[in-house]
């Protein structure tokens, strides 16, 4: 038995869709698929070997789509057998190209276990490998370490025979399966490449250098070739340099790069310098062994360690991800002691590869980044807070960990919510401080929408009959979707009835499947299948207790059961609707016709805006100017102080709370008070004004003043 989650159901829609676009564009001749080549460096001549072919997909929608995700869907889906000949066809024409100007390069193409398991596979890849008109030694077939090589004997066959016509076989990633040396020999093996994790930052690593150092040592004496991936620093390369691999590849020496690029790559790497005598490595030099506990913290490291005793804490490298050091709390919790080199991804999350909500990116040295985890593999619940020390001279990333599985007091939802709140943020400040109201929705549509991966975003208002009827006001439409505004023109009130009864309730409407409502509610159900929706998230605009408007989105397709952003957007849209309400409201006020009017009643009219980082500033009109005595050439700055140093000390405090009543009522506020005239005396000015604007930046208040004199 299973059961329905929304998190589940988004995961696999987005793997329905990719899996539709993967098949159509396999249908359309491969359009969307390319390959990538990365040099391989010979580290006896310092000559380019080869190339590893890599495979890459454009989505028309997505754009670039990360291999670990299409790619297991191609396996899953039976794809990747088409999908790899055609990678093979084409890193075989690229070879025979280059090897017109570089005779004897070589060309690495990776193949699935679901390729191997093809009973055409042997004769299909000696067939392309005969159509490129290469020999068999220019072309290495790759397969993981964590393929099921323990079925060696029907993979032997297929091996031999390939082996027979010239080609070699490699494992990739090796290290991070369960593959012995000893099993490899038994097969038809000539090359093991040694995955990223155990390359990166080598130099500091002494158990990495060791374990390193006898696979090679190993690999050598059963003649099998080594290539060690991921070289990323002149430093990793020396201490290869040093344990003599034959291959290397990495973005030392290369990105990955089209076809086009990669003689300019080649030429890039005969240029770097790289035959200089390699340095020893650091951990080489110290006096210490590396595996001794290291000798003193730093100041501020040691006091938060003390400070945390009672939780878990530790120390790990920000690239190499090896630990350093785990207090005996983490220690117990996890169940370990022997943690020293090994990946604080394996030992603390029990994953063989960098957590994907790893934050050392995002990391400082000024302040603890906090978040929280959700920690499947102890079944504990953390609040984590982490920041970057220098540890021994080296930046690294240290965590303290506390333990709230019993209190629950954090959402579970907490990155979520830092996201949330980084949009939110976007949200208000372009509402409150876009002059142009209309740019100003699309704007924080446009946002709405590319956070919920939706296809539209979308605000309704009244009709202007006011007859119960709805129109799109406003739209924003995702890449590649028809836009719906125009049809969408006086929605008749039985098409959203439902979402008027759900909104008086002051709820969102969510519709995860639009199937049910073809019988149920038929209406409703023809006007979105018109619209190719089968998702939306809706929430109201409510004032005075009536609906003056909706905004949602269409067919989204992350957190499509959370309305939150929706509901803070709305609330945000009605406080700019009431905004601008009130503005238009007072230039009417200000037409040329009402001007003399009030002029004749000595009414004069005010504005005072409050900015961070700036003083008080005052404007008024000539009426205000000439009842007041206000000097013409005062800035609004001196304007206002001039007018609020006239205020009786006593009185002063009686304003300002008046002008925060207009602000947190959102109503005209109005009071009388003492002023000091500087050609009358002391008169009483009645001064009456609302709130316009208001945000945490800013803040914008008008009104109007009139002179009683005693």
């Amino acid at each position: 038995m299973s059961f329905f989650s929304p998190e589940n159901y988004e995961e696999q829609l987005r793997s329905l869709e990719l899996k539709e676009e993967l098949r159509k564009c396999i249908d359309e001749d491969f359009s969307g698929f390319s390959l990538e080549y990365q040099p391989q460096l010979g580290l006896g001549d310092f000559t380019v070997y080869g190339a590893e072919a890599l495979l890459r997909f454009t989505s028309p929608r997505k754009g670039r789509v990360s291999p670990g995700e299409f790619i297991p869907l191609l396996e899953r889906n039976g794809l990747i057998c088409d999908v790899g000949l055609w990678a093979l066809k084409e890193a075989l024409k690229a070879c025979k190209e280059w090897r017109k100007k570089m005779p004897g390069l070589h060309v690495s193409v990776n193949m699935s276990y679901v390729q191997l398991t093809q009973e055409s596979i042997e004769e299909d890849v000696l067939e392309v490998l005969h159509s490129s008109g290469l020999p068999g030694d220019a072309l290495t077939i790759e397969v993981t370490e964590s393929m099921q090589l323990q079925d060696y004997p029907y993979l032997n066959k297929i091996f031999h025979r390939w082996k027979e016509a010239g080609i070699e076989i490699s494992v990739d990633d090796f290290g991070t399966g369960y593959s012995s040396l000893g099993r490899l020999k038994n097969m038809e093996v000539d090359e093991i490449k040694i995955d990223r994790s155990f390359v990166t930052n080598i130099q500091r690593s002494a158990y990495n250098y060791r374990l390193l150092s006898n696979i090679i040592e190993l690999a050598n004496g059963s003649q099998i070739r080594v290539c060690c991936e991921g070289v990323e620093t002149v430093e990793e390369l020396g201490v290869l340099r040093k344990l003599k691999p034959e291959l290397v590849q990495g973005f030392l020496l290369a990105k990955p790069c089209p076809e086009d690029k990669f003689a300019e790559a080649c030429i890039r790497i005969r240029n770097l310098d790289l035959k200089k005598e390699p340095e020893l490595p650091t951990w080489q030099k110290t006096e210490e062994g590396a595996d001794m506990e290291p000798a003193g913290v730093q100041d501020d490291v040691a006091e938060i360690i003390l400070n945390a005793e009672n939780d878990v804490f530790y120390l790990s490298d920000l690239t190499s991800y090896e630990l350093y050091y785990l207090n005996p709390a983490g220690q117990r919790l996890f169940g370990v002691q022997d943690y020293k080199g090994k990946k604080c991804y394996k030992i603390l999350h029990g994953k063989n590869a960098p957590c994907n909500f790893c934050t050392n990116d995002v990391l400082s040295k000024d302040s603890f980044y906090i978040w929280e985890n959700q920690n499947e593999y102890c079944g504990r619940h953390f609040l984590l807070k982490d920041r970057i020390v220098q540890y021994r001279g080296i930046p690294t990333r240290m965590e303290v960990a506390l333990d709230v599985t019993k209190q629950e007091y954090v959402s579970q939802n907490a990155r979520e919510r830092l996201f949330f709140a980084e949009k939110i943020a976007d949200y208000l400040d372009t509402l409150s401080h876009h002059t142009d109201f209309k740019k100003a929705v699309n704007q924080v549509l446009a946002s709405v929408g590319d956070f919920y991966q939706a296809d539209r975003a979308y605000l309704f208002e009244p009709a202007s009959e006011n007859d119960g009827h709805w129109n799109n006001t406003f739209e924003w439409c995702a890449q590649g979707v028809v836009p719906q505004r125009d049809a969408l023109q006086r929605v008749a009130p039985q098409v959203v009835g439902r979402w008027m009864e759900v909104f008086e309730k002051e709820q969102s409407v969510i519709i995860l499947n639009l199937a049910p409502l073809k019988q149920s509610l038929p209406e409703e159900w023809a006007v979105l299948e018109r619209q190719n929706i089968q998702r939306l998230i809706v929430a109201p605009l409510r004032e005075n207790g009536a609906t003056i408007g909706f905004i949602g989105v269409d067919n989204p397709r992350t957190c499509i059961h959370d309305d939150t952003h929706v509901r803070v957007l709305a609330s945000f849209l009605l406080a700019r609707i009431r905004q601008d309400r009130n503005e238009h409201r007072y230039q009417v006020l200000l037409q040329q016709s009402n001007e003399d009017l009030l002029k004749g009643l000595q009414v004069g009219f005010w504005t005072i805006r409050r900015e961070s980082d700036q003083p008080m500033r005052m404007i008024v009109n000539d009426t205000m100017q000439q009842l007041l005595g206000l000097e013409t050439t005062d800035t609004p700055a001196r304007c206002y102080s001039d007018w609020y140093e006239r205020i009786p000390k006593e009185y002063r405090n009686v304003m300002e709370q008046a002008m925060e009543r207009m602000r947190t009522s959102g109503a005209v506020v109005q009071i009388i008070v003492p002023w000091e005239h500087p050609q009358l005396g002391q008169v009483r000015l009645r001064f009456s004004g609302l709130v316009l604007e208001d945000s945490e930046q800013r803040c914008k208040w008008k009104g109007y003043c009139r002179l009683l004199q005693e």
